[in-house]
C-alpha cells in the first residue's frame, strides 16, 4: 500500500475536510473572533488531523503489506492467518476473519479429500493386491498346459501384470519416501533380476541384452531401482528396431556411479525429447506406433527417482536409438 494510494481511496474524506476548514475558518471570522486567533486554531485543527490520517495509513500499511508479503512467501497459502497479528482496526479486524474462516473452511475440505484420497488409494492397493492371484494362478494353469495358444495368453497377461504393479507404484508415489530403504546394492545383480524377469518379452521380441561393467556397489532401494529399469525396458521393448538390442554399463565418476541403459530403437524425434518426463505425454512414437500408450511409464521414473534423490537423464536420436542414464552415489557423504 502506497500513500498516494491510501489518499486516493479517502479522497471525499479529504475534500470534506478542507470545506471543514474552510468554513470553520469563515464561522469564527463572522462572530467576530480575533483573526490571528481564527488561524491559529485552524492550524492546531489541521496539525492533529494531518498526523491523526498518517497514523491511519501507517498502520494500516503496515498490516497489509505483512499479509502480501506472507501470502508470497507462504507456499501452503491456508496457513497465512497462523503467521498474522489480528489488527486494531475496523476493517483490518473484518479481513483478518474472513481470512480465519476462509483457512477453517480450506483446512476442512483438504480433510476430507485426504481422507478420501486414502480410502482410494487403500482400495487400489487391496485390488491390485487381490487381482494379482489370479494372474499368478492363470501363469501357473498355462505353465502346465503349453502351447501355442497358452503362450500368446500368458504374453498378454505378462502385460496386464505389469500394468497392475504400475498402477500399485503410482498410487504409492507420493508417499515413496515411507516405503523404501537404501541399502548398499550390488548393480549387477540388480540389473541380472531385471533381465531374468523380462526374459520373456525379451526372447519373444528377439532383443539381446548386453551386460557389461557392471561391477559397482551403490545406494538406493533395490525394490524401487528394479520397478524404475524394469520401466525403462519395457519403454525399449515397446519401440524396437531392427536387430533390437538393449545394452547395460556403468561409469563411475567420483563417489558418483552412472547407469546406462542404452537401446538401438527407434528413437525419439528432437521436439519430443524434453517432455518425455511430462505425466501424459505420449509424443509422435506413441500416437503412431502404439495409440494405446499412457505416457506414464517415463513420467513416473522421473517422479521415483527424484524421491530416492537418482538423477536421470535422456539422449536419444530418430532411427539409432535411446541411452538413459541413471546416477547414482557410491557411498554415504
Amino acid at each position: 500500500m502506497t500513500f498516494a494510494t491510501y489518499a486516493r481511496d479517502r479522497i471525499i474524506s479529504i475534500l470534506l475536510f478542507f470545506m471543514c476548514t474552510i468554513l470553520s475558518y469563515l464561522f469564527m471570522l463572522a462572530v467576530g473572533m480575533d483573526y490571528y486567533v481564527a488561524i491559529y486554531v485552524e492550524i492546531i485543527y489541521c496539525f492533529f488531523s494531518i498526523v491523526s490520517f498518517i497514523y491511519e495509513f501507517i498502520r494500516r500499511r503496515q498490516f497489509y503489506n505483512e499479509v502480501i508479503r506472507l501470502f508470497n512467501q507462504v507456499e501452503e497459502k491456508s496457513y497465512i492467518i497462523e503467521m498474522i497479528d489480528r489488527p486494531d482496526f475496523t476493517d483490518g479486524k473484518i479481513l483478518y476473519e474472513l481470512l480465519r474462516k476462509e483457512s477453517k473452511y480450506l483446512n476442512d475440505c483438504n480433510q476430507k479429500h485426504n481422507e478420501q484420497y486414502l480410502e482410494y488409494r487403500h482400495y487400489i492397493e487391496t485390488w491390485v493386491h487381490e487381482v494379482k492371484t489370479p494372474i499368478a494362478t492363470s501363469k501357473l494353469l498355462i505353465e502346465n498346459n503349453k502351447n501355442i495358444v497358452t503362450l500368446s495368453i500368458e504374453e498378454e497377461i505378462t502385460k496386464i501384470d505389469d500394468y497392475i504393479e504400475q498402477v500399485l507404484y503410482v498410487s504409492k508415489s507420493d508417499t515413496a519416501e515411507k516405503d523404501y530403504h537404501i541399502n548398499r546394492i550390488y548393480m549387477k545383480t540388480l540389473i541380472m533380476d531385471v533381465v531374468k524377469r523380462k526374459s520373456k518379452e525379451m526372447i519373444n521380441e528377439g532383443i539381446r541384452p548386453s551386460l557389461h561393467e557392471l561391477e559397482y556397489y551403490v545406494l538406493t532401494d533395490e525394490k524401487w531401482m528394479s520397478f524404475i529399469i524394469g520401466q525403462i525396458v519395457s519403454n525399449a521393448i515397446k519401440y524396437k528396431n531392427e536387430s533390437p538390442m538393449i545394452e547395460f554399463y556403468c561409469e563411475e565418476e567420483g563417489n558418483k556411479v552412472h547407469l546406462y541403459i542404452k537401446d538401438n530403437g527407434i528413437g525419439i524425434p528432437e521436439q519430443d525429447i524434453t517432455r518425455v518426463f511430462e505425466k501424459g505425454f505420449t509424443g509422435i512414437n506413441g500416437r503412431r506406433k502404439h495409440s494405446s500408450s499412457t505416457g506414464i511409464g517415463l513420467y513416473l521414473c522421473k517422479r521415483l527417482c527424484d524421491k530416492l534423490e537418482i538423477g536421470i537423464e535422456i539422449a536419444s536420436e530418430l532411427s539409432i536409438g535411446t541411452t538413459i542414464r541413471l546416477t547414482f552415489l557410491k557411498d554415504r557423504r
